[in-house]
């Protein structure tokens, strides 16, 4: 989950305002992929499948996140966004044209998206930092969870949707307000191509959710279990990892824990993995196809941001990448789906394992120094 990467200590008498912010933020990105989605399919299924909502949103998040104005912005900004956010849902339900009520869902995941970008540049916390057991992933999925089965929520009536969306916005303005004071520049490392890959492909797992043409229509499961489903992969599987992790800490032989290094090697392997696994046909790479690369990203929130001797791009290059490997690309898989199926899922899937498999290449290279003067030698020879 992009967010700030350093953390800051919490005072014991503000811990439960960083703790249900942080429960906040994530039913905030997942209602964003899960019901973005579903009416992006219901009401916009002529234009790129459906997708193009969640494409809006995404792409929001990205460039406006880690901005100069989403640091320095005023948290009255952010509630209000919020409030907007939560009232919005009600606006596609109010318009009786269905190019109408398309429109006004674009204009609600634009203003979700500059939302999601100020939570996610402006929290102080880290989820993966504020204990032993990251759990509050956990919790936001069953509150998204709830809050999508409620009846009506998938129509024009709400309720559930907008009650939560009013919720996270009255948590995260004031743990925004609580905060120790506007920052005036982004904490965190340039990035380099290698930290877009795995959020781009678990990205193009949960916006292709409602597409009725990808392996999960093969699976044979219902709409509830696909939707169980893809939550528990982008809450439980961060959750699972954090503790295999922990535990790793704690044993002699692992003492200080796995390096970033080792981390992004392990995440883009299984990028790659899931990648292969997404060429075959049967039920088992299927779930494979979406298990690995998931567990893939759920290894990249872990780990922390440290540099790993990559080339690291500019904030405009990094944002220009991730939106042509996130949005566009997801963009060109809404399109391309009416004729060819769950091939155009599978080809962008194989793409980013591709750069992966580059990308991990590359770092070894530069990395490791005397293989790189044995094999210069060996070449010369």
């Amino acid at each position: 989950m992009p967010m700030s990467d350093a953390a800051t200590r919490t005072d014991p008498s503000d811990a439960w305002l960083a703790h249900a912010g942080e429960v906040a933020q994530w039913a905030v990105l997942l209602l964003g992929w899960l019901w973005l989605g579903e009416q992006g399919m219901r009401l916009g299924w002529s234009m790129a499948s459906g997708v193009l909502a969640v494409a809006v949103w995404w792409a929001a998040r990205i460039v406006c996140r880690g901005s100069g104005w989403a640091f320095q912005t005023a948290s009255s900004v952010m509630g209000v966004c919020g409030v907007l956010t939560a009232c919005g849902v009600w606006l596609p339900g109010l318009l009786a044209r269905p190019a109408a009520a398309h429109a006004g869902l674009l204009v609600l995941a634009a203003v979700w998206g500059l939302w999601s970008a100020l939570i996610e540049t402006r929290t102080r916390v880290s989820t993966f930092q504020m204990g032993r057991v990251a759990w509050h992933p956990l919790v936001a999925a069953g509150l998204v969870s709830g809050a999508w089965r409620m009846p009506g929520s998938d129509t024009a009536a709400p309720w559930g949707v907008s009650l939560l969306l009013a919720l996270c916005a009255a948590l995260v303005y004031a743990r925004d307000r609580h905060g120790s004071g506007r920052v005036s520049a982004c904490r965190g490392q340039r990035a380099g191509l290698h930290t877009c890959l795995t959020p781009s492909a678990m990205g193009l797992m949960m916006g292709t959710l409602w597409l009725g043409n990808v392996w999960c229509a093969g699976l044979g499961w219902s709409t509830g279990q696909m939707v169980a489903v893809h939550l528990a992969l982008m809450a439980g599987l961060p959750t699972l990892v954090g503790l295999v992790l922990h535990g790793l800490n704690r044993l002699p032989e692992w003492a200080g824990g796995l390096s970033s290094e080792q981390l992004t090697y392990a995440s883009l392997a299984l990028l790659c993995l899931g990648a292969l696994m997404g060429l075959g046909n049967s039920a088992v790479s299927s779930v494979l196809a979406m298990l690995l690369p998931s567990l893939g990203w759920a290894v990249h929130c872990n780990r922390h941001r440290s540099p790993v001797g990559g080339a690291l791009m500019r904030p405009r290059a990094s944002r220009g990448m991730a939106l042509l490997m996130g949005p566009v690309l997801l963009v060109g898989v809404g399109m391309a789906s009416p004729w060819h199926g769950p091939l155009a899922v599978q080809s962008a899937l194989a793409v980013l394992g591709a750069l992966a498999a580059w990308q991990a290449a590359a770092l070894w290279w530069r990395t490791h120094p005397r293989w790189r003067q044995s094999a210069l030698l060996a070449i010369l020879r």
